[in-house]
C-alpha cells in the first residue's frame, strides 16, 4: 500500500524514520513529511532519502501544516500520524474524510508515584532523569508527581538535589540541559509555569 508518514518536531529524526522502517518493511511505499519546525533534520532526511531511495518507493516531501492538509486528501493507504493532541484531532478529521486508517501517537499525561516504601533516592533521580530527557518533550515524560506524605519532604529535596547534580548551579549553562526547539514553543511552556 501507500503510507504517509508524519513526524513530529521534538525526535525530528526518530519519529520519522521508525515508522517508515516499519512500513517499508511490510512491503508499502512511503512518504515522509517532516516536521516543519526542524527544518534542518528535515534537510537531512531529504538528502539522505534522495540518495538511497528510488523516489516511487520513498520520498520525502517537505512542506509546512497546509502540505500535511493537502496529503491527507490523497488516497493513502495508511497514515502514522505523532504529536499534539490537537494536531492529531484534526489529522484524524482529515483522514476520515477518505477513510484512511490512522495511528496516533499522542502525548499524555504520565503520573509519577512514589509510596513510603520507596527507595527515594533512586526515584528521584529517575523522576529528574525523566523529566528533564530532551527537555521534557517525551510523551512518557512525568507530568506530576503523587508522594506519600511520609517522603514527601524528602522527595522535594532530592528532586532538587539531582537537578543540581545533572546539570549544575545555572542550567541555562549546562551543556547536559535540553533546549527547545524555538520560540513558540518556549513560550507555550512557559506559560504552563504561570
Amino acid at each position: 500500500g501507500q503510507v504517509l508518514v508524519m513526524a513530529p518536531w521534538n525526535y525530528p529524526f526518530q519519529l520519522a524514520i521508525a515508522p517508515v522502517i516499519a512500513a517499508l518493511a511490510g512491503g508499502n511505499t512511503v512518504i515522509l513529511k517532516p516536521s516543519e519546525m526542524a527544518p534542518h533534520t528535515a534537510s537531512v532526511l531529504e538528502k539522505i532519502i534522495q540518495s538511497s531511495f528510488d523516489p516511487q518507493v520513498f520520498k520525502v516531501l517537505d512542506g509546512d501544516a497546509s502540505l500535511a492538509q493537502k496529503l491527507l486528501g490523497l488516497p493513502f493507504d495508511f497514515c502514522f500520524f505523532t504529536g499534539s493532541t490537537q494536531v492529531g484531532r484534526k489529522v484524524m478529521e482529515l483522514a476520515a474524510q477518505n477513510l484512511i486508517p490512522v495511528c496516533l501517537e499522542l502525548g499524555g499525561k504520565s503520573p509519577a508515584l512514589v509510596d513510603a516504601s520507596a527507595d527515594i533516592d533512586l526515584s528521584a533521580r529517575k523522576i529528574i532523569w525523566g523529566k528533564f530527557f530532551n527537555a521534557g518533550q517525551t510523551c512518557v515524560a512525568p507530568d506530576y508527581v503523587w508522594a506519600h506524605e511520609k517522603i514527601y519532604e524528602e522527595l522535594l529535596h532530592k528532586l532538587a538535589f539531582y537537578i543540581k547534580e545533572f546539570f549544575g548551579q545555572d542550567a541555562a549553562k549546562s551543556p547536559d540541559f535540553g533546549r527547545i526547539i524555538n520560540e513558540k514553543h518556549f513560550l507555550r511552556l512557559q506559560s504552563l509555569h504561570s
